[in-house]
């Protein structure tokens, strides 16, 4: 370093030296910004930016060099061969050229290291052909140390200098990296300077063709200043060209976005356009605009082809009144089609609000009914809807027939019957004529459901409405109230006559075979008669009267007919408070049991007891079952009150002799639940009796009434162990017929029979004792029934008979007396007697 610091203050003019230096330093600055430049242009312009900034920075490191050179006095006379530095020139000119390109364009870390180097390459191969071009009377050595210390120098400050330049491109960020840039050149070319050494040697002489140092001189300041002026006044007006074209390209930029914008929303506006048109199409309404002025903005193909309207009337602009006009000249619209019928119509529309939503239904000729609703839009004009409600409407009658018509028979059910009974009572309450409301029941109904299936019961429905409907006038209305339940309603002049015509005519109708496909029925029917307004004002209260009135006829047999009384009211009054005072009683504990004895002749010993209810009313007194067990049994109240009768016998019978048994009768309504059998044996578990201790009576009126369901639970207690016994045993037709069903252990003889015994005609007398005599003969234990004198005991201890009960032997007595009884024992003996 010292032979450097030797070289540079002692064999160098200073002034020379920072022209040097100046020189350098706007090449370098020219350089950087050139590369700038090219970083900021694009493919081949950035090419020939690269290419004149290397020119640029080549020509500067040249000119520093020999500038350099001419203020270096070796102590002899010197000359430059032109060849070798003409090629100086290029290479300096060439390798930074590379080196500028690669920053450039090359990505990642390695772009200014790399092209650090190269253009300290290019430092390095200008400075070593410049020394080499020079011609001195004397030979040349180096220090290679210096050499390789000068190359370093060149390539590092060259790293940093494009360090800078890549990464700030403002003013300072230029200024530094030119800086480096000149440190590159400058200390590579005074360390490169400091190793060599020039030897005299008189031998040798410079070229005559060589470069004096004045004329070298004199071409390098005139060249120099000419292309860095230059050069420098291109950047310039390049950065200014480059700063207004900036502006230009950023005011195209911002043309063309708002270009794109304006495209962007014409192609959007027409893409809603699109959807809003297909969305218009394809609505299930038809859809029509019409302005203030009453003409056509916009309408749909729905509406178009709705109204069947041509191409002409579609155009927008067409008047309203030209379109309506269409519709009912062309017969388009029900009703008239004269230019008249089209004046009252628009007539009528425009006297619409044009302030307020209207809606009306149009028919058109082919039967369609149009829903169009009008809604009015700011500034004038409307917009209008026209859906098809036909199969609405359809729908909804429909849907209103069914709600008001039974479903079988396509009769009024009960909801239109009180609909239009009330306007009828309304007219006749107003003066108008009588009103016979007459209620039906089929007699025989729900045999033909039992025995033939519902599908038969349901054709059978649907030709008793058929019939009825022969039987009255058009104006007559029929109703199915439900099940078997009818109503006829008729306007008479004459209540009584009239109605009992009506009566009797449909009487006579009913009773009439029903053809049923395979079967033949006859049915019947009961019917009540109320009259209106004499037996009712209202609805509620008419259809009372004739259903008290059907009651009373069905309870006095099938087949009648009666009108409505109001000792009926006050009958059916008393029936529900009967009812309600049963309730109460079940509650309240107010039921009892009786106990009569069933006494074998042959020992004369009691063999049992019949359970035998009672009802000790705090008001009436004693009830005797034939007047509450009915109406239990029409209620449902004979479920529970069997079961407590069941529970009671049977804890009852527990406190008796293991020998002697309890009868319970068995009501027809206790079959239809299904959980008597249960009842039965949680009686029988409860009172801890064994099952042969329990005896049922059943009469042929129960098995009649469900003959298989009363057999299948009566089979299921028998195999319990429960015995079974047919009570009132020749009252009926059917005795013979269920003796062959099932094996009833007892048959009890109805006390009918007994009492013939000791009559005086004879023929009741044989009649009662063949009774008698063929109930013994069947093998099974017998039982008369009402037994209450000694000639009667006779004649049945004649026949066999094996048991007997009645008055003869005991009345009814409470539990507390059956004890008293069994302890004094009954002998039922002549002697006794």
């Amino acid at each position: 370093m010292f032979r450097v610091l030797t070289c540079l203050t002692a064999e160098h003019d200073w002034r020379l030296v920072l022209l040097a230096g100046l020189v350098c330093f706007v090449a370098s600055v020219v350089a950087v910004n050139i590369f700038h430049r090219a970083i900021a242009s694009q493919a081949r312009t950035r090419l020939i930016w690269i290419a004149i900034a290397g020119a640029s920075i080549g020509y500067g490191i040249w000119a520093t060099h020999f500038i350099a050179m001419l203020a270096y006095e070796p102590g002899v006379s010197t000359g430059y061969g032109v060849a070798l530095t003409g090629l100086s020139l290029a290479a300096a000119m060439i390798l930074t050229s590379g080196g500028f390109g690669f920053s450039a364009n090359a990505p990642g870390r390695w772009r200014a290291p790399i092209g650090g180097a190269i253009i300290g390459a290019g430092i390095a191969s200008m400075h070593y052909l410049g020394m080499w071009a020079l011609e001195v009377p004397g030979r040349v050595t180096w220090s290679m140390e210096l050499v390789f210390v000068s190359i370093v120098l060149g390539m590092v400050f060259g790293y940093a200098a494009l360090a800078f330049a890549i990464r700030y491109t403002d003013r300072w960020g230029t200024l530094i990296a030119a800086l480096f840039l000149t440190l590159a050149i400058v200390s590579h070319h005074f360390t490169a300077m400091g190793a060599v050494e020039i030897v005299p040697d008189p031998t040798r002489a410079p070229d005559t063709l060589s470069l004096s140092p004045v004329f070298l001189a004199a071409a390098i300041a005139g060249v120099a200043l000419t292309v860095l002026g230059m050069s420098l006044v291109g950047v310039l007006a390049d950065r200014r060209l480059a700063s207004r074209t900036g502006k230009f390209e950023a005011i195209i930029n911002q043309l063309s976005l708002a270009q794109q914008q304006v495209e962007g929303s014409q192609m959007e506006l027409r893409e809603q356009k699109l959807r809003l048109d297909s969305a218009i199409n394809h609505m299930g309404e038809g859809l029509c605009m019409f302005d203030a002025e009453k003409r056509l903005v916009v309408c749909n193909d729905r509406y178009a082809k709705m109204y069947r309207l041509p191409a002409e009337l579609l155009r927008p602009g067409t008047h309203h009144d030209d379109i309506i006009k269409h519709r009912i000249t062309s017969g388009i619209l029900k009703g008239e089609t004269s230019d008249n019928a089209a004046k009252q119509v628009l007539s009528t529309l425009n006297a619409l609000p044009s302030n307020a939503t209207a809606s009306r239904v149009d028919e058109l000729a082919d039967g369609r009914l149009i829903c169009v609703t009008r809604q009015p839009m700011p500034g004038g004009g409307w917009v209008a809807t026209h859906l098809d409600v036909t199969e609405q409407r359809r729908t909804e009658a429909k849907i209103t027939h069914m709600a008001q018509h039974d479903a079988l028979t396509d009769l009024p059910n009960r909801v239109l019957l009180r609909e239009r009974l009330e306007h009828a009572l309304a007219m006749t309450c107003r003066g108008g004529a009588h009103l016979a409301v007459l209620m039906l029941d089929l007699d025989r109904f729900k045999e033909v459901n039992d025995t033939l299936g519902h599908p038969a019961g349901d054709a059978l429905l649907q030709a008793v409405a058929a019939r009825l409907q022969g039987c009255v006038r058009e104006t007559t209305l029929i109703a199915r109230l439900g099940g078997d339940e009818f109503a006829v309603i008729e306007y008479v002049e004459n209540p009584v006559v009239e109605a009992v015509a009506l009566a009797e005519r449909i009487k006579k109708a009913l009773c009439e075979p029903f053809d049923l496909g395979d079967n033949r029925v006859v049915a019947g029917t009961s019917i009540g008669i109320a009259v209106a307004p004499r037996d009712g004002t209202d609805s509620d209260e008419i259809l009372k009267s004739a259903d008290l009135a059907l009651y009373s006829a069905k309870s006095g047999g099938r087949g009648s007919f009666r009108f409505f009384e109001p000792e009926l009211d006050q009958l059916m009054h008393a029936r529900r408070n009967l009812e309600r005072d049963m309730r109460s009683a079940l509650a309240n504990g107010e039921f009892e049991l009786c106990y009569q004895p069933l006494v074998n002749l042959k020992s004369g010993k009691i063999s049992g007891f019949e359970a035998l209810l009672r009802w000790h009313h705090p008001e009436r007194g004693l009830v005797m079952p034939g007047e509450f067990i009915p109406l239990a049994e029409e209620t449902g109240l004979i479920a529970p009150l069997g079961e407590w009768v069941l529970r009671t016998a049977c804890a009852e019978a527990a406190k008796w002799p293991a020998d002697l048994g309890i009868a319970v009768n068995l009501s027809t309504a206790q079959f239809r639940s299904q959980e008597l059998v249960a009842v039965i044996v949680g009686a029988l578990a409860s009172s801890g009796i064994a099952p042969g201790r329990l005896e049922l009576e059943v009469t042929e009126t129960a098995i009649m009434d469900d003959s298989e369901v009363v057999f299948a639970a009566l089979g299921q207690l028998q195999k319990l162990g429960v015995r079974i016994a047919l009570d009132d045993f020749g009252t009926g037709y059917s005795s013979l017929s269920f003796l062959q069903k099932f094996p009833f252990d007892k048959i009890k003889i109805d006390r009918s029979f007994v009492n013939e015994l000791s009559s005086a005609r004879e023929e009741s007398r044989l009649i009662a004792g063949a009774v008698v005599r063929f109930a013994v003969s069947l093998g099974k234990t017998t039982t008369a029934e009402g037994v209450e004198t000694r000639e009667q005991w006779d004649l049945l201890s004649e026949a066999a008979c094996a048991e007997m009960q009645g008055y003869y032997f005991s009345a009814p007595v409470h539990a507390t007396e059956v004890e008293q009884m069994l302890r004094a024992g009954i002998e039922a003996s002549a002697n006794a007697a």
